[in-house]
């Protein structure tokens, strides 16, 4: 724009100058009509100079005025929605930070101008649910569901985060609500068909939950072990379910009519054998859980199959004995070995593979387990020894 005015202005004094040079003023001569108007070159010039900066400055003064004004309008329009995203930064800060009540009082006053209103209703939501607020919880939670600006944005993940609360705050019925409202979003995602599989089992919908299992055992990046636990806690509930409608006989012939990779699945296993022993079956158990055994289980196999309270594992006891003379320091087996040995109430044999167990690792649940089996024997004192150090890692866990 300077370039332009500084050769425009070259270019008019080029003008004036050349009648100088000639020693001719120059005349310029305009007719309108009948009106006739004659100025000489150096005077027009000068009129055309003005004229030029006073178009400049009314130019330049009508850009910085609107500049202004538009910057005030927009400030003014706009303002409520940047005061909402200060505060939603505000409050994503306090939450990351564990400040739980800022948290939920700033992202409960910018959700209803937020851009981000599902994400500003989510993280209220779980800092209120951290709190321990169940109703300002809920009540968030129904705002996703129902108001208008919610749902304007829903999508897959509110849908998955919205519902996991639900289930973490034991809303079950507003958890079924919003999944059967938004069905369509879940189609064959795992994540969203895991959820509502553990809401099928705090239903005590097992078959569903059966259903639902054989579509996310499809998907390959899910979490094996997950998977078995669903199916474990799924089958354990059917199993009963069946019993007690007809027999135990009736889910011994349901368990053979599996497919052969379904009886092979340890999670069908485990439920099963859960079955059999606890009403007393523990004979048939060699045949079914021995295989799996000698193949090699998972850990969370192993852990469960632990867990188990049968009578008479002999065999079980003996196949794993085996394997800790080729793994004297396998934790889990070892800990499987002496949960297995207080079910045969083989305490004596329980208590050393403890005292071996617990030279390489103390964990919890097996101190808590041999706690428990120095009860049974009457070893009082020495029991709460133990209590007493499950107590102290506790506290050290907790600072």
């Amino acid at each position: 724009m300077i370039r332009t005015i500084v050769k425009f202005s070259l270019f008019l004094l080029l003008i004036a100058f050349a009648p100088l040079l000639i020693d001719e003023k120059g005349y310029i001569l305009i007719a309108m009509g009948d009106l006739t108007y004659e100025l000489t070159v150096v005077s027009a010039l000068i009129f055309l100079t003005i004229a030029t900066f006073i178009f400049i400055f009314l130019y330049w003064g009508f850009r910085l005025g609107f500049k202004f004004s538009s910057k005030t309008w927009r400030k003014m329009a706009f303002s409520s929605k940047a005061k909402a995203k200060q505060q939603f930064q505000k409050g994503l800060s306090a939450y990351l930070l564990g400040d739980y009540k800022q948290a939920e009082e700033l992202m409960a006053k910018c959700a209803e101008t937020a851009e981000l209103a599902n994400s500003a209703w989510l993280i209220a939501a779980d800092a209120s649910h951290k709190q321990g607020l169940s109703a300002n919880t809920e009540n968030y939670l129904k705002f996703i569901s129902e108001h208008p600006k919610a749902q304007e944005n829903f999508s897959y993940e509110t849908l998955l985060a919205a519902t996991r609360l639900n289930l973490a705050d034991k809303q079950f019925t507003k958890a079924r609500e919003i999944l059967d409202k938004n069905h369509t979003l879940i189609g064959h995602d795992a994540r969203l068909l895991g959820v509502d599989i553990e809401l099928c089992l705090q239903e005590q919908r097992f078959e569903k939950a059966i259903e639902l299992l054989k579509q996310v055992k499809k998907d390959k990046s899910v979490n094996n072990d997950e998977v078995t636990n669903w199916e474990l806690k799924a089958n354990i509930g059917y199993f009963s379910e069946l019993n007690q409608k007809q027999s135990i006989e009736a889910v011994a012939k349901y368990y053979k009519g599996l497919s052969r990779k379904e009886r092979q699945s340890e999670g069908i296993i485990l439920a099963y054998a859960h079955c059999l022993s606890a009403y007393g079956l523990s004979d048939r158990l060699d045949d079914l859980v021995l295989p799996l055994i000698k193949k090699g289980a998972s850990p969370t196999f192993i852990k469960a199959l632990s867990k188990l309270n049968i009578e008479q594992p002999g065999h079980l006891v003996a196949n794993i004995q085996k394997i800790l003379l080729k793994q004297p320091d396998n934790t889990l087996w070892l800990s499987a070995l002496a949960n297995l040995s207080v079910s045969a109430k083989d305490y004596d044999k329980a208590q050393k593979a403890f005292i071996t167990l617990l030279k390489i690792e103390q964990h919890p649940d097996d101190m808590q387990s041999y706690a428990q089996l120095l009860e049974l024997k009457g070893e009082h004192q020495q029991a709460n020894r133990v209590y007493q150090e499950i107590l102290n890692q506790k506290v050290l866990n907790q600072e």
